[in-house]
Order: C-alpha cells, then structure tokens, then sequence
C-alpha cells in the first residue's frame, strides 16, 4: 500500500513537469509569433510622388490651419508675371501654384506695377517707404538698371549673408555682375539678355570679327542705331567700350573719352561711305526694326539678341553667329547685359526667410531652365546653363565666352546724359550733319559745361 501511493507521487510530479514544459514551450512559440512581419522582410525604398517644377530635395509642409496661412506680397512687372503672354505667363502660374504646394502656410499675393516712370516699380518703392512702409512687398522683381537708384534709396535689402550659399555660389558670374553694386549683392537676375551678330554663311565665308571685315562691298550691316529713349544704342555703346572707352574716371565722375569715341564715330563714316549701313538705321530704336532687314535679305550681317536667335533657329538658314566685332585682334568685344532682377524689400527677419524661399525657388535649377527655356534667355545659375546647353552646345559654348567679358547696362548717376549725349554724336555722324571729330568734341564739351 505504501508502495503504490509512492509510485503515485512520482507519476504526479512527473506530470507536472511535463506540463510545465510544454507551457513554457507553447509561450516561446507565441512570443515569436507576434514578431511584426516587417522585421522579417529587407528594408524597402518609399517612393515620393513630386510636383512639376518642384526641386527634387524638398518635402511638402504639412496644411496649415487657415489662420496660420501667412501672406507673402510680390511687387512684379506684366512681363514677369502671371499676365505675361503665352507660355511665360503660364509658366510663372505654375511656379508659384508648386511653391504654395511646398510651403503650405504661405500664399503669395502678386501685385503689378508699370516698369518705370512715375508710379512705376521704382517711384512705388521710393514713395510707399517714406509715406506708407506697411504696404511694401517682401519681395519685388525690377529692371536691373534700375537696381542702383533703389539701393541708394534704401528701398532694397542686400542678399550677402543671406541668400542660400549653394544658390549664391552656383550664380553664374554675369549674373551676379549684374546684380552687383558697390561690392554688394542687391539682386539675382531671373534670366540675362545680350546681344551678338548673325551673318549669312552664303554670302560670307568666315565670320565678321574686325570691322575690317565689315567694312567691305561685300557686307551689308544692320544694328539698333536710333536707341531707346534718346539714349544711345547697344551697339555704339559696345563698340565704345570694345575700343577702350570709359564713362567713369577714377573719382567715379562721368567722363567721355574723346578719342575713342571719334574713333567709333570714324567706322560710322567709312560704313557710309562705303555703303555698308544706311542712315535709315537711325529708324530702328527696336531690335525687332532689325530682323526683318536680315530676314528678308537686304543685309547679311546683323547684331541681334539671343532671344530673337534662339525664337527663330529653326527657320533660320545660312545662318551663323559669331561676336561683336573690333577694331583690331587684340581688342576684346564687350557685349552688353539686362534682365530683370528679384530683390528683397522687408526688412523683418522673419519675413525675409520666407521671401528668400521664394526667390531661392525661382533660382532652383529645374525652374531656372524651364525659366529661360521658354524665354530664351539665358539661365542665371550654372547649373541650369549646363541643363539648358545640351541641346545647342555649340552655341552656349559661344554665348559663354561673351559673358566672361561682358557687362551690365550703365545705369550709375549721371548716366542718363551720358547716354543721350553719345546717341546725339551717332545721330549727327549717321545723318552727315557732323564730321566725326566734331560730333565727338562737341559730346566731351556738353558733358563738362
């Protein structure tokens, strides 16, 4: 009897055991059963869906509540705009549309204003600072000559220290001349325009690069010659610059140099007399007065922009392009530059991150080619000139070496008489009512009476 109740207890405790066991066993399993599956499988790529126009590297802020939107106010042109006619005006649409997109709390109010003149860009920002500063844009798009007159107005922010280094070193070297004053960075161009001459590959066999080789029976030359506003055009003041030529002395006072103007003023005379211009030149203010007279083949050498050349390669034929021409090899050609330049206006810290956003947006290389591609113009940043050059090489190798060289559109104090004394000079050449020397004695004495 004691026998078996021993027997019992050790089958009761092996029991026991057992039991214990296969709980311990079952636990184990069940842990690893709720293992999340992810754990098991290799890490996978998430892929983004981006924007048209939006920089590969940005990621959308989350909705804002309606009263956290902020208002950024962009004082802008007709041109540069969503006004602006065709596919600019679209294109800057969208530009915008992708930039609310990414920054969700911001909305961008673009308010137009008239280029220049009174209650134009420049007045409004004079004007609104002294009378009424609350309602000054954070932002604004001007003519790049007028960017000197609205630093000394005090209307402008300067951008060194500000703007976004990898943007700033990526600005190609002309744009940042452009939207240089006094060593200060004040404005970055959207796009740049220049000017180069285009030749007729039938009737010339090497490109026109001294003006002896203009001054033939064999060329027929057309170029700006009446200028805009009374000011002198972009060729004499090319060729003025080309030669030699300063309008500035070194206490920073307007000058004209006599010699080298009569000497420009000189190659005026021989093209005359030798038939290779016309005095109806002094009718064309506009570069589009120009085209068609190379178009329809009454010339075969023409100074032109790149805009007009690049709307037009595909119809051209016999057609090449070469650089404003010089007096001699050793001169260098001096082509000149323009745009329209972004500028920052507030003053508040932190409205200017916000402001800086969007230039920096318009600067991002995706949209700074389409910019230009659908201006054609050319790009600001480097890396856009390189996306923008695959598909003409040739050509924006060309347009490169120009604008290692060239330089912005005069626009310092005193400049406007300069100009409007130089266009006088040409005028009096062209029309035969002055020699040379006369007209460039005669413009040296109106500048120092």
């Amino acid at each position: 009897m004691l026998k078996s109740t021993s027997q019992l207890a050790w089958y009761n405790f092996n029991y026991v055991i057992i039991l214990f066991l296969l709980s311990l066993i079952a636990l184990i399993l069940g842990c690893q059963a709720t293992t999340p599956i992810t754990q098991l499988l290799p890490n996978t790529p998430t892929l983004a869906i981006t924007p048209t126009l939006l920089p590969p590297t940005t990621t959308p802020s989350p909705t804002p509540t309606p009263e956290a939107v902020k208002t950024l106010t962009l004082w802008t042109v007709e041109e540069v705009s969503a006004q602006a006619e065709g596919d600019t005006g679209n294109l800057f649409r969208a530009i915008l549309r992708n930039f609310e997109y990414q920054y969700k709390d911001v909305k961008v109010d673009v308010i137009l204003k008239k280029p220049s003149g009174k209650g134009g860009m420049l007045d409004f920002l004079r004007t609104a600072k002294e009378v009424a500063p609350t309602t000054l844009p954070d932002i604004a798009i001007i003519n790049a000559v007028d960017l000197e007159q609205a630093h000394l107005n005090g209307s402008i922010v300067p951008l060194d220290g500000r703007l976004d280094r990898a943007i700033a070193q990526d600005l190609l070297p002309a744009a940042r001349k452009i939207g240089t004053i006094d060593g200060q960075l004040l404005g970055v161009p959207l796009g740049l325009e220049m000017q180069h001459l285009i030749y007729n590959t039938k009737t010339l066999t090497t490109p026109p690069l001294l003006w002896s080789d203009i001054l033939t029976d064999k060329v027929k030359f057309a170029f700006q010659a009446k200028g805009i506003n009374g000011l002198v055009n972009s060729a004499t003041l090319s060729q003025y610059f080309s030669a030699g030529g300063r309008l500035v002395n070194e206490q920073g006072l307007p000058k004209i140099d006599g010699a080298v103007l009569q000497t420009v003023l000189k190659i005026y005379q021989q093209a005359l007399d030798k038939k290779v211009i016309d005095n109806a030149l002094l009718e064309a203010n506009l570069l589009e007065d120009v085209w068609p007279l190379y178009v329809d083949g009454q010339v075969n050498v023409a100074q032109v922009s790149v805009g007009q050349y690049l709307t037009n390669i595909i119809t051209l034929s016999n057609t090449s392009f070469t650089r404003l021409p010089t007096q001699t090899p050793n001169d260098i050609p001096i082509a000149i530059t323009r745009g329209w330049v972004v500028v920052l206006v507030t003053e508040d810290v932190n409205r200017q991150k916000i402001a800086l956003n969007l230039l920096e947006w318009f600067l991002a290389t995706n949209n700074n080619t389409n910019w230009n591609k659908t201006n054609y113009s050319i790009p600001t940043t480097t890396s856009a000139y390189q996306q923008i050059s695959v598909d003409n090489p040739a050509y924006w190798q060309f347009l490169n070496e120009q604008l290692n060289t060239a330089i912005p559109q005069p626009s310092f104090s005193g400049y406007d008489q300069i100009g409007r004394i130089l266009q006088q000079a040409v005028q009096e050449v062209l029309t035969g009512e002055s020699t040379p020397e006369k007209a460039a004695a005669a413009a040296v004495d109106a500048l120092t009476k």
